[in-house]
């Protein structure tokens, strides 16, 4: 293949991010309601099948965890991108709520290829090709995914049945997925160092437990609110109807969101980057909370996005240069962590939803579980200064542990 340029393998990698999360996990979201009006889906059925699709990426993370052959890795994300349209245009066939449950799963198994493996293999590139290792504008795509599923969204709802609208979503998505097939290079023959999980940079052994705790806390203020903010929306007087806006203004505040945070990070340091994510995160939910009014969701839908998708884009980028050598590894472990979260607290909201009638008390455990995620990075915080003195001389990011 001829020598790729950082420009297309970058706009690949993206591409790629759009059909495996964009396409297969957050068509999802504007299709609750669709679901919910027209074969009478249930909150609680379908907070079980969101919590099915985190089950699938958290599997798909714990058996990338063990693997270090760049051939496989590459086969595997090629598998995901087949398997997240496939399973999208399935969910247009059946009505069987253990079959949608199955397809949920392989599509999160998708979703965990496309991130975690194509993340993988563009900090590969990146590293061998001697750029700058930051995965900021390939974080983009899951904003850009947003976008592309809220357009659709409002575009196809008043014309065409739930049926019909997955087919169009899995439509999309195989047509995006030609180009990522041709362009994605092959670096199957690369010559690496053998796969270790030793860190290039001095840190305590309680380091990635700890991050992980955090890290656990950020995927349910995450995933509350992503499969969640359109039935919010639709179950409001004062909201009905503006759900798929409420959603696009998420997905217009992600796309950009990483690279802001990559510049801020440059400057005053990671660590402080990410708490500030972490509180804004937090106060989008409280937003959810406080008010219904049309402004404050936007506002919250604002912050929402652009937090989030910081703290997912500067936490991988971390790992990654802490284990350069093989990135996917520590990946594995923290997303596993993140879709452990995304597997459990889907299905309790949605319990909690169907139990009283709103979403209140699912939103207001979500945002104690993020208050104990702040502290939790803040101990990260503290062992990363106490036993690496030098990580703000790191040579990609100030405030690098």
């Amino acid at each position: 293949m001829p020598t790729l340029s950082k420009a297309r393998m970058l706009t690949t990698s993206v591409i790629g991010m759009i059909i495996t999360i964009g396409i297969a996990r957050f068509a999802y979201t504007p299709m609750i309601p669709e679901m919910m009006e027209e074969i009478g889906l249930s909150e609680s059925v379908a907070g079980y099948l969101a919590a099915a699709n985190y089950a699938g990426y958290l599997s798909g993370a714990l058996l990338i965890s063990f693997i270090s052959s760049l051939k496989l890795k590459q086969i595997l994300f090629r598998s995901g991108l087949c398997g997240a349209v496939i399973t999208t245009l399935l969910m247009a066939f059946t009505q069987n709520e253990i079959i949608w449950y199955l397809l949920r799963f392989i599509s999160g198994l998708s979703s965990s290829a496309g991130v975690l493996l194509g993340a993988g293999l563009l900090m590969h590139w990146l590293m061998k090709h001697k750029h700058q290792a930051e995965l900021g504008i390939f974080f983009s795509g899951l904003g850009l995914g947003i976008v592309i599923t809220a357009l659709i969204a409002e575009l196809i709802k008043d014309h065409f049945s739930w049926d019909q609208q997955w087919l169009i979503y899995g439509s999309v998505g195989l047509v995006l997925t030609l180009p990522v097939w041709r362009w994605f290079p092959d670096q199957a023959g690369d010559a690496i160092r053998p796969a270790t999980n030793t860190p290039a940079q001095s840190v305590s052994g309680l380091f990635m437990p700890v991050l992980q705790t955090a890290y656990f806390c950020a995927g349910v203020g995450y995933v509350i609110t992503a499969t969640f903010l359109v039935a919010i929306a639709e179950s409001s007087d004062t909201l009905r109807g503006q759900g798929w806006l409420i959603w696009l203004v998420v997905g217009l505040a992600c796309a950009p969101a990483c690279g802001l945070w990559d510049r801020f990070a440059r400057v005053y340091g990671q660590w402080l980057a990410l708490f500030f994510a972490y509180v804004l995160n937090s106060l989008s939910i409280l937003l959810l909370m406080i008010s219904q009014e049309l402004s404050v969701t936007l506002l919250s839908a604002v912050i929402y996005g652009g937090s989030f998708i910081g703290i997912v884009s500067m936490t991988l980028s971390m790992v990654g240069r802490l284990y350069p050598h093989n990135p996917s590894r520590p990946m594995s472990r923290l997303t596993f962590s993140y879709g452990l979260a995304q597997m459990i607290a889907p299905a309790i909201v949605g319990y909690l939803a169907e139990m009283n009638g709103n979403y209140y008390s699912g939103l207001l455990m979500t945002l104690l579980v993020m208050t104990a995620g702040i502290i939790a990075l803040l101990w990260a915080m503290q062992l990363s200064k106490t036993t690496n003195k030098h990580c703000n001389q790191s040579t990609t990011l100030k405030g690098t542990p």
